[in-house]
């Protein structure tokens, strides 16, 4: 039985009004995030517009989704579970979090006090392995420099 790391995960809220598309590579070779947080449209992030944090309850997946440049920003970040497939074709119901955290900036008023504050979105959705002409090509080219 294989041990297949999952790379696509498509996630919704219960109301339909948060989604998100995240692949951990893309035919760019870079990660991908789509982002819906209706009524506004979709959001695109690649490369390292997503920043990633391993930790034992999981893999936090963070971007940036508004910042200025005195007031603060806010950030969207989805908790990814460890997941194993069995076969590329298999794919895995989850349930996780979302969150959106509000950033004071140097300038917000007051200065002092909680600088952050959060809202949690519950998540569901599936994990899958997707196909990528580059998985192949890259694996080609390393065996190719080795030799």
């Amino acid at each position: 039985m294989a041990n297949i790391k999952p790379n696509r995960y498509l996630l919704q809220s219960n109301d339909g009004k948060t989604k998100v598309d995240y692949e951990t590579s893309s035919l760019i070779g870079q990660p991908i995030l789509n982002l819906t947080q209706a009524p506004a449209p979709v959001r695109h992030f690649t490369g390292s517009q997503i920043r990633t944090l391993n930790s034992e309850i999981g893999t936090l997946v963070t971007v940036t989704t508004h910042i200025t440049v005195d007031t603060g920003s806010t950030s969207f970040s989805v908790l990814i579970p460890a997941i194993t497939l069995t076969a590329v074709s298999d794919q895995k119901a989850l349930s996780t979090e979302a969150i959106v955290t509000s950033h004071t900036g140097p300038n917000s008023v007051p200065s002092t006090g909680v600088h952050e504050t959060y809202q949690f979105i519950p998540l569901k959705g599936e994990a899958s392995f997707v196909l990528s002409v580059v998985e192949p090509v890259m694996g080609a080219l390393a065996k190719a420099a080795k030799s």
